[in-house]
């Protein structure tokens, strides 16, 4: 857990260091997964942004919804005509519904890693648009000792105040 801990404090360092530098801005954002629908809030600036997210897997090994609430930071490659990519990397928590009061998670550096990939294209200073591919680890059993890989696809609209 003490790495955990240690992830979360330099990811917000990178992140208020840069709102130092940079001119900070905070975004809240809302959309669709291919399997449910996303949320987040954001913090920083165009090119660093630490982001606290939400996003449902949909239905895993037949009929177990599982979700996933994370930290992230998330990279933006400077924008070129308004577009730019970003890469997102963080942790967090997937949890799996088993039915009959019966979830396993899967949590921390090791299991609770997501990683993704995608682009971003701001339309004016209050909104832009967002899609991405991300890589979540799930639990597959009841006992949490299976674990199976989602590959969301997100596509999100960001409100920038």
């Amino acid at each position: 857990m003490k790495k955990l801990h240690f992830v979360a404090l330099v990811f917000t360092s990178l992140s208020l260091n840069a709102m130092a530098d940079d001119s900070g801005l905070f975004y809240a954002a809302a959309g669709a997964s291919t399997e449910g629908a996303n949320f987040s809030l954001g913090a920083g600036t165009n090119i660093d942004v630490l982001e606290i997210s939400s996003i449902k897997l949909g239905n895993v090994n037949g009929n177990n919804p599982a979700k996933f609430v994370g930290l992230s930071l998330v990279q933006n490659a400077t924008p070129t005509r308004d577009f730019n990519l970003l890469f997102r990397l963080g942790f967090g928590k997937t949890t799996t519904d088993f039915g009959n009061g019966m979830y396993a998670t899967k949590t921390g550096y090791g299991n609770g890693v997501i990683f993704g990939v995608g682009g971003q294209y701001r339309v004016n200073s209050h909104l832009a648009f967002r899609t991405e591919l991300n890589r979540i680890n799930y639990a597959a059993s009841a006992d949490g000792r299976l674990s199976g890989i989602a590959y969301p696809l997100t596509l999100s609209a960001l409100y920038i105040f």
